[in-house]
């Protein structure tokens, strides 16, 4: 039975015990009529608390609801079709909180056993404070897991300081921060701002800088042991090849015709011709192999840029390519000026024949500092590197010109490298950019 039926009934007898008080009256049967009315009392006191309990069931559960209490125990289906519908929507509502606790819980597993630094900020009051750190980033710098951005900051002042002068906006750039024992460590910080459900929040990512080359290292080594097996494979496989025919033609003891003679001299060019690039390869890996160390001394970085642009430009004028440069600064820096030359040569000869083909030839050369970090780019406005390649351009004998050997990109990288710098290619703006950044201390 339904409360609203149940309350009909009880207001029904109200009503029923009123009219019978009063015929009581009208008869004179007081003493009934006391009766009377202290049923009616009784039953208007009954009827209070049967509503004050149907509301208050109604209002534990709605407060329940409210405040994500799911700890109620769910009562047993009752007649009251509106009691159910609220029953039902609790438990459904109890399922899904439960069904995001694990979610939540597996989200939390993943993030915690993810080898990459994670911070996760949320904005309060305009105000940012730390959601979450995960226990990779707690066990590298050995730091808590903090909760307060005034925390993290008196803990990693070199990261939040960093984050403040971003600004708190989207980046990709390396970071150098003091870890155990006062060693500074360079560390690549990506971060990345997202809302939800009206909530912002700002995603900082830290990987190891050793970590990130391992891999690339680990992946340019596979890749190069194809490619030399290629370069092998192509020369030995025609070597043996007309070897072998050679032998026979040798081993018969006919005596030689004009045309044994001529294969056999083809046989012998050939094979002279694949040795002679099976050299050549060897002598590009060497090269590669057997970089000398740097010699370096205190240069200042824009009169090597000077220096490497004049060297080209014959060259460029001869091409109707346009140089243009831009230097905001002129530190020194501690190079081998021989060796940084031929980077900045290789990376300027690259953007002319990528701009070969332009209509407007134009290469720019942009010197500036940032972060406390060099940074040189090498921008050209030709078509660029295809997608399906710009992984395999530092890869050393990877080339998609016909003449070129493939060792100036990886040779470049490698230099730059004993430098302490990074070398890295990108696209902006329908410009191709290589850029090189080194630290200033």
């Amino acid at each position: 039975m339904s409360f609203h039926t149940k309350a009909f009934i009880r207001i029904v007898l109200i009503l029923l015990l009123g009219v019978l008080a009063m015929n009581l009256y009208s008869q004179g049967l007081y003493y009934s009529l006391l009766l009377v009315v202290l049923l009616i009392a009784v039953l208007f006191v009954e009827l209070y608390f049967f509503q004050k309990k149907y509301y208050n069931t109604i209002d534990r559960i709605l407060l329940a609801m409210i405040y994500d209490d799911f700890s109620l125990k769910s009562n047993k289906p009752q007649a009251n079709e509106t009691m159910n519908n609220l029953q039902l929507l609790y438990q459904k509502l109890q399922n899904k909180q439960q069904e995001n606790e694990v979610r939540e819980l597996v989200y939390l597993n993943i993030l915690n056993n993810i080898e990459t630094g994670i911070v996760i900020l949320e904005k309060k009051e305009d105000k940012w404070e730390v959601f979450l750190i995960n226990d990779y980033f707690s066990h590298l710098f050995d730091i808590p897991k903090v909760k307060s951005w005034t925390n993290l900051d008196r803990l990693l002042p070199a990261l939040t300081s960093h984050l403040q002068h971003l600004g708190f906006k989207e980046s990709k750039e390396p970071i150098d921060i003091k870890i155990e024992n006062d060693e500074k460590q360079t560390f690549i910080l990506q971060t990345s701002t997202t809302v939800s459900q009206n909530q912002e929040y700002f995603i900082v990512l830290l990987d190891s800088i050793q970590k990130v080359l391992d891999k690339k290292e680990r992946d340019t080594w596979e890749n190069l042991m194809k490619i030399i097996s290629h370069e092998i494979m192509n020369s030995l496989t025609p070597i043996h090849s007309l070897a072998h025919n050679t032998q026979e033609i040798l081993n018969e003891e006919t005596p030689l015709t004009d045309d044994d003679i001529d294969d056999l001299k083809v046989s012998i060019n050939t094979i002279v011709n694949r040795t002679d690039h099976l050299q050549q390869f060897i002598n590009n890996y060497r090269k590669l192999t057997m970089m000398p160390s740097p010699k370096k001394q205190l240069v200042a970085v824009a009169d090597v840029l000077k220096n490497s642009m004049e060297t080209l430009s014959p060259l460029f004028k001869n091409k109707q390519i346009t140089l243009a440069y831009n230097f905001e600064s002129n530190p020194t820096l501690e190079w081998d000026v021989h060796q940084m030359e031929q980077v900045i040569i290789n990376l300027l000869t690259n953007a002319m024949f990528a701009v070969n083909k332009q209509e407007s030839k134009l290469i720019q050369l942009h010197l500036f500092e940032k972060n406390n970090r060099l940074w040189i780019e090498v921008i050209d406005n030709g078509p660029g590197i295809e997608e399906a390649i710009k992984d395999k351009i530092f890869i050393p004998f990877y080339t998609t010109r016909e003449e070129g050997a493939g060792i100036g990109l990886p040779l470049s990288k490698n230099i730059v490298e004993m430098h302490n710098g990074y070398l890295s290619y990108s696209r902006k703006e329908e410009t191709t950019v290589f850029t090189l950044n080194f630290p200033l201390n």
